[in-house]
């Protein structure tokens, strides 16, 4: 039998987990997720430990997990990712002198912290690299709770430098990529060349629709404008060609009239968007700014490699309004990638097509060396 690895993400919402053979040419033998119920996590930090456990030992059953050691993946709001450069080269020494390095900079005191440092490039100026911190209570949380449910983390991996290795699987050979990692809460711009992340930026921003009663979600949605612009009219942004061009307005629409009186000459043509919660819609909106924001940042440093192309994952990752809208931001082509994009799934799993978007961040933990 094939060896296999298994990577787990605690979510807000759901625990979720995948198996996938090693090798050089992987496969994906198994995935799945259980909801959490509410209140049971937040942001990625467990609250009530009992039901994240209960909920880990239901997905194993669920999902037919066969392992028990797992890379646990993390990333949410209150995980610093920050650039970091020294004058150390020796690794033993750097991740020594880290945290009289990094005291300063950190949320926490340095004794109640977990540290990382992620080595990008080296020149004579010494080592640069990408400095992450988390609250040590809070991790300890996670693996708790695995625990508990009878498995054991034999590495935390943040789900950004996941990211970075898929780009890796996704680009050609010296490209520089950007992925646009939608989570439910929590969203990952991810920039890296070769698998090496050159910029991390962790968005926390929410794209799930309220929790409300159908009758509020309808009221709601009449109440909402008929045309929501993703990407502002005035504001220029780089052609592939690297000329600036102005943004048309990009609208998320929506039909409310009823299926009986729309004239099927006139009806939308089939490839028409899907219609989104108002919420939804407004929450992709603030997302386009803010990676809008993050590629002009990272645009101007004077060490920035221009991007080559785009993918996004997660939910609303195929929403063809979004990839227009990202695509018009980043001046690439864009494209989605759900996780049998990224590994092939065996003949016995069949993912649907929800799943496979939600899994794809979950998969790429396991992208690169054997964990």
């Amino acid at each position: 039998m094939a060896k296999t690895q298994v990577a787990v993400e605690i979510t807000e919402t759901s625990v979720r987990a995948v198996e996938m053979t090693t090798g050089r040419t992987p496969t994906l033998v198994a995935g799945g997720e259980v909801p959490l119920p509410p209140g049971a996590a937040k942001d990625s930090e467990i609250l009530d430990r009992d039901a994240v456990a209960v909920a880990l030992q239901r997905l194993w059953a669920d999902a037919k997990l066969s392992r028990r050691d797992v890379v646990l993946g993390v990333g949410n709001r209150r995980i610093l990712v920050r650039e970091h450069s020294t004058q150390l080269t020796n690794p033993a020494q750097i991740r020594q002198a880290l945290p009289f390095e990094v005291q300063d900079r950190l949320p926490v005191p340095v004794d109640q912290a977990v540290l990382d440092f992620v080595p990008t490039a080296q020149d004579d100026r010494g080592v640069h690299g990408l400095l992450v911190a988390a609250v040590a209570e809070h991790m300890e949380e996670l693996v708790g709770a695995l625990e508990q449910a009878k498995l054991r983390a034999t590495s935390i991996d943040l789900t950004a430098f996941g990211l970075a290795r898929a780009l890796a699987t996704l680009s050609a050979p010296g490209e520089t990529g950007l992925l646009l990692g939608i989570g439910e809460h929590t969203t990952h711009i991810v920039i890296a060349t070769g698998g090496i992340p050159r910029f991390v930026r962790v968005v926390p921003i929410d794209v799930v629709p309220p929790a409300e009663d159908e009758d509020e979600d309808a009221d709601a949605a009449e109440r909402a404008p008929q045309e929501l612009a993703m990407v502002g009219a005035a504001a220029p942004v780089a052609t592939s060609a690297g000329a600036a061009a102005p943004v048309s307005r990009l609208a998320l629409r929506r039909d409310r009239s009823p299926a009986s009186a729309v004239d099927p000459a006139a009806s939308a043509p089939p490839s028409a968007p899907p219609t989104l919660h108002p919420a939804v819609q407004a929450a992709l909106i603030d997302l386009v700014g803010r990676l809008r924001g993050t590629v002009t940042f990272y645009r101007d440093r004077p060490e920035a490699v221009p991007i080559d192309r785009t993918w996004v994952t997660g939910p609303y990752a195929d929403h063809p309004r979004l990839l227009e809208a990202v695509g018009r931001v980043t001046g690439t082509t864009v494209t989605p990638v759900t996780a049998t994009d990224l590994v092939a799934p065996s003949r016995a799993l069949a993912l649907s097509p929800t799943s496979a978007q939600r899994l794809a961040g979950t998969v790429a933990l396991l992208l690169g060396p054997s964990r």
